[in-house]
């Protein structure tokens, strides 16, 4: 059974997507203005709200915690990366290791990852990263310095990439 959890953070309300039996993370949508149209997926599934799992408990806790400017852990034991190939993994496992407060571009992910002229790819991974802010996609730049594409829109790249900036430097 599929459920989510609506997260009130300081930069509007995102939800966590999960399976209960047994406890699998399935998805993160990064904080949105318009609480219906971040409900729309899940209700469209018939999926449940479900405020009181306590294994998404903390993982919402880190969410909020991310969104008030602390770096957080990744939670690798509950993710699902069953749907991904093993070059998709590959790419999303070395975008987690770009520290906070910093970016890699696609280029240089590809090669941290193998793939050293596989930028495009990278891109496209990226933009199927179904865990924004565990696995950082908005850290994932253009190699002109340019923010590029994200799955919340350029001014929320922006936003949280100055966060990040303001808090490593504070």
């Amino acid at each position: 059974m599929n459920r989510y959890r609506i997260v009130e953070t300081a930069f509007g309300h995102a939800a966590l997507a999960f399976s209960v039996e047994p406890f699998r993370l399935l998805e993160v949508k990064l904080p949105q203005a318009d609480i219906d149209s971040l409900c729309q997926p899940f209700d469209s599934l018939c999926w449940q709200i479900d405020a009181h799992h306590p294994a998404v408990a903390s993982i919402a806790a880190s969410l909020i915690r991310y969104f008030d400017g602390e770096p957080i852990d990744i939670p690798w034991p509950v993710m699902d990366f069953s749907r991904f190939t093993p070059s998709q993994q590959a790419v999303y496992r070395t975008v987690a290791t770009i520290p906070y407060g910093e970016t890699a571009s696609y280029g240089q992910v590809a090669r941290m990852a193998g793939f050293p002229r596989a930028a495009r790819f990278v891109g496209t991974t990226m933009a199927n990263n179904r865990y924004p802010v565990f696995i950082p996609c908005h850290r994932v730049i253009r190699s002109d310095g340019s923010p590029g594409g994200f799955g919340g829109g350029e001014p929320l790249k922006k936003r949280m990439l100055a966060l990040e900036s303001e808090s490593a430097a504070g």
